[in-house]
C-alpha cells in the first residue's frame, strides 16, 4: 500500500502582501475621515463652550447690570483701597467663573484678591492656578497645564477695531477698563446680533512661539513718528507681513518668548496677550506686540480649518473665515481722525471692513452693511 503525500493549502508570498496593501489603502483612506470627524466633535464642543461663555455674560449682565470689563473690575474697584495694588489686572473671564458653574473657585479667587494676589501668583492655593477647562478649546491641546500653575484660556473678550490698550480708558468694543466707563448692553447700539463679544485664540508655547498661530511679532508700531500715542500707529499690513512659510513667522522677525508671557497662559490676567482679541487683522494672522506685555495686537486664531468661531452680543456662536472682508490693512487710525490729539476717542464706522465692524459697538454700522 502507498503511502500518499498531504498538501497544506495557505498564502503565498505574493498574495500576503497584497493582502497588506489592500489593508494600508483602507487604512490611509479611512484615517482622514476619522481625523475629520474627531476634529468636527472637537469644533462643537469649542462652539458650545462659547455658547456658555455668551450665556455667562448675559447671566452677568441680568445680575448686575452691566458687563464685564476688559480690565479694572468694577465689582473688584472696592479693594482699590489699599488692599490690593493690582485689582485692575484682573480679566473679565475671572468673574464670569460664578455664571459658568464655577462659584467654588470665584469664592477661593475673592479670598486671594483680599490677600493681596496678583493673577500672576503660582500655587494651588491661588485659583487662578486652576485650569477651567470650559476656558480651553479641545482642538488647541497647548492649553493644559497642573494645578499649581497659571491656568490657560482659549477664549478671549473682544476689545475692539482700535489699537487701544488693554487699560486704556476708552472702549471700542462692549468691555471697558471698569475704573472709568461702565458698558450695558443698551450701549451696543449697533445691535447685540452685529457685535462680537468673544473669540478664541489658539495658546502660546515655547513650541510656538515662533508660529504665527501663538507666537507674537516684535515690531515697532510707531513708523519714525515722535508721538505718546505710538500704539495707534499699528499698520495691519506691515504685521501681516511677518507671516512665513509653513505657517511660521518669517525668521527676520523676533518674538516674544518669555514662557508665562505667551499667549493665553493666564485666564485671570487682563493684559493684552492674555485675555483679549482686536478686530484687526484677520482671523489666524500674526499677532504683533511692541514687546513683552507691551501692545500686544492678539488675533482671533484657532486650530479649526479656515477660520475662527466668535461669540455675538446675542448668544450666537458663528464661523468667521480666515477670508473675512478687514478693508484695507494698509491704514492706521491716525488717517481717518478728525482730532489727532485724541485719537483713541475715534467713534465712526470701522476702516477694517466687516470684521472690524464686527467688533466695534457704537461704529454705526448698519445690518446691511455686515
Amino acid at each position: 500500500m502507498s503511502n500518499s503525500s498531504k498538501k497544506t493549502s495557505g498564502f503565498t508570498l505574493v498574495e500576503l502582501l497584497v493582502v497588506i496593501a489592500i489593508i494600508g489603502i483602507l487604512i490611509g483612506l479611512l484615517l482622514p475621515a476619522v481625523q475629520a470627524a474627531r476634529e468636527a466633535a472637537r469644533r462643537m464642543q469649542c462652539t458650545n463652550q462659547l455658547k456658555q461663555l455668551g450665556l455667562g455674560v448675559q447671566n452677568f449682565h441680568d445680575v448686575q447690570g452691566f458687563l464685564p470689563n476688559a480690565s479694572y473690575q468694577i465689582l473688584f474697584k472696592k479693594y482699590s483701597d489699599g488692599t490690593n495694588g493690582q485689582w485692575g489686572r484682573f480679566s473679565g473671564l475671572y468673574v464670569l467663573l460664578p455664571y459658568i458653574e464655577q462659584n467654588a473657585l470665584y469664592t477661593q479667587g475673592i479670598k486671594n484678591i483680599e490677600a493681596n494676589a496678583c493673577p500672576w501668583n503660582d500655587g494651588a492655593d491661588y485659583a487662578t492656578c486652576h485650569q477651567v477647562n470650559t476656558f480651553l478649546c479641545p482642538s488647541d491641546a497647548n492649553g493644559q497645564t497642573e494645578v499649581g500653575t497659571r491656568g490657560c484660556t482659549n477664549y478671549r473678550l473682544c476689545r475692539g477695531d482700535v489699537s487701544l490698550n488693554w487699560d486704556w480708558d476708552e472702549a471700542r468694543s462692549p468691555f471697558s477698563n471698569g475704573n472709568k466707563k461702565k458698558m450695558n448692553l443698551s450701549s451696543v447700539t449697533d445691535g447685540l446680533s452685529n457685535t462680537m463679544f468673544l473669540s478664541e485664540c489658539v495658546v502660546g508655547t515655547v513650541q510656538n512661539e515662533r508660529k504665527v498661530k501663538g507666537g507674537q511679532v516684535v515690531m515697532d508700531y510707531t513708523g519714525g513718528h515722535t508721538t505718546s500715542w505710538g500704539n495707534l500707529y499699528f499698520n495691519p499690513s506691515l504685521c501681516n507681513a511677518a507671516r512665513g512659510a509653513d505657517g511660521d513667522i518669517a525668521s527676520a522677525y523676533s518674538v516674544v518668548t518669555v514662557g508665562d508671557q505667551l499667549m493665553g497662559q493666564r485666564w485671570g490676567d487682563a493684559h493684552d496677550p492674555y485675555t483679549l482679541f482686536w478686530s484687526i487683522m484677520p482671523p489666524n494672522a500674526p499677532t504683533c506686540a511692541r514687546g513683552n506685555e507691551n501692545s500686544v495686537r492678539s488675533t482671533a486664531s484657532s486650530y479649526h480649518s479656515g477660520g475662527v468661531n466668535v461669540c455675538m452680543g446675542d448668544g450666537a456662536v458663528k464661523f468667521v473665515s480666515d477670508t473675512v472682508n478687514c478693508g484695507d490693512l494698509s491704514k492706521d487710525t491716525y488717517e481717518v481722525v478728525n482730532d489727532t490729539s485724541r485719537p483713541q476717542d475715534y467713534g465712526g464706522k470701522s476702516i477694517y471692513g466687516v470684521w472690524g465692524a464686527m467688533g466695534s459697538a457704537a461704529g454705526g454700522e448698519t445690518t446691511s452693511s455686515l
